[in-house]
């Protein structure tokens, strides 16, 4: 681990599971104790001054069902803020996970640990370590240790590292007998030992979580273009030879690149939108589409539609490529070759020409936005599954 590099330990359980006061114990942090109940409402950091670790402490999983989903949509919106592709800093991401259970609590352990699972969603691989907090009693450390194991074994993907019963602040037994601190030492030393390879998991899944939003995005916008295509395509002009198309297919590729930090040039974008696959996917769309018994500008409007479509998966592909360093963006003829390919390979003709052949009665009078926009919620979506 680079010199004043920290580990970022995100910390969940359920509520007065002791979450708050082990990090205090680590840290040193000055943090707000609640007696039975969480009283973390948002999420804060705390920077330890003893160990390089970062604790991300979280609101405490409640039993009821809403507050549960509240809590994890509050980890869920921190992923966020994680996944920036300008930020490379040591700081962002999470690099493990303290998974607190109180030892006296009488909770499913099986329950909480699926709750866990899906506030981590996102960090696969992610190293955890389960913490038994307020671990007073030895045979009761014994139970817990075997049911934890038992529940976590129950439990898939998850990246278990070893359980650690801890006594986070000392315990009054009588007036004479204390509960002394025990086991932080060995947790925090077992969680830096992974340091290296949590380091990279975290970097792993950031990167592809920022690919996926990347890809989220494109989506959504290449729905957006197609359903304009389609108005735009209904006007009684030849789709082969559709000028009007160029502006929308244009922006598409430049804002469709642009997500994925790609340099826009007036060459790259001209080795994409002069690519010859694209009238000819335009001719082989409308032979088998107007034997339908639909008005022919619905049927144009419906090809451009699918042009749209097809030319933005495309794209959205060519962007990864590019983003991941598979495609050097200054090679206009491997640009110009790509396209040509993922055109050519796109099924989305066929499988539109069969929805409409199957739905021709549910599609007369019908417009073709109306009609791009049944498709795009059934056929269209299964191709952009299939081109994630």
């Amino acid at each position: 681990m680079e010199k004043n590099s920290k580990m970022n330990i995100l910390v969940l359980g359920a509520s007065g599971a002791g979450k708050s006061t082990l990090i205090k114990a680590v840290s040193g942090a000055s943090i707000l104790i609640g007696v039975g109940e969480g009283v973390t409402d948002r999420i804060d950091v705390y920077e330890s001054d003893t160990w390089p670790l970062r604790f991300i402490d979280t609101k405490g999983f409640e039993y009821s069902l809403l507050k549960q989903r509240k809590t994890i949509k509050q980890i869920k919106n921190y992923t966020k803020e994680q996944i920036k592709d300008d930020d490379d800093s040591d700081h962002v991401g999470i690099d493990a996970v303290w998974y607190c259970v109180e030892g006296t609590s009488r909770r499913t352990f099986s329950d909480n640990i699926e709750l866990m699972n899906k506030a981590i969603k996102g960090w696969k691989g992610v190293p955890v370590f389960a913490v038994i907090t307020k671990s007073y009693s030895e045979p009761d450390i014994e139970e817990n240790k075997q049911a934890l194991t038992t529940a976590f074994a129950k439990t898939k993907g998850v990246n278990l590292q070893g359980i650690f019963p801890v006594v986070a602040q000392e315990y009054p037994v009588t007036e004479e007998i204390m509960v002394p601190r025990m086991g932080i030492d060995a947790l925090c030393t077992a969680t830096l030992d992974c340091v290296d390879t949590a380091k990279k998991i975290n970097l792993d899944n950031r990167k592809r979580m920022i690919l996926e939003q990347k890809n989220q995005n494109a989506n959504r916008y290449i729905a957006l273009t197609t359903s304009a295509a389609a108005a735009v395509g209904a006007i009684p002009i030849s789709i082969a030879d559709a000028a009007v198309l160029v502006p929308l297919e244009t922006a598409m590729t430049k804002n469709i690149l642009k997500m994925y930090n790609v340099k826009i040039s007036p060459e790259l974008v001209s080795a994409v939108i002069g690519s010859t696959a694209i009238s000819n996917l335009a001719k082989s769309a409308l032979v088998p589409l107007k034997t339908l018994p639909v008005a022919g500008s619905v049927i144009n409007g419906v090809v451009a539609g699918v042009i749209a479509f097809a030319l933005g998966q495309s794209v959205n592909q060519l962007g990864k490529a590019i983003y991941t360093g598979k495609v050097d963006p200054k090679q206009m003829k491997i640009v110009q070759e790509f396209i040509d390919e993922k055109l050519g390979d796109n099924k989305i003709v066929g499988s539109v020409s069969a929805y409409l052949q199957e739905n021709a009665d549910r599609l007369n009078g019908k417009s073709a936005k109306q009609i791009v926009s049944m498709l795009l919620e059934t056929t269209f979506d299964k191709s952009k599954g299939k081109n994630q």
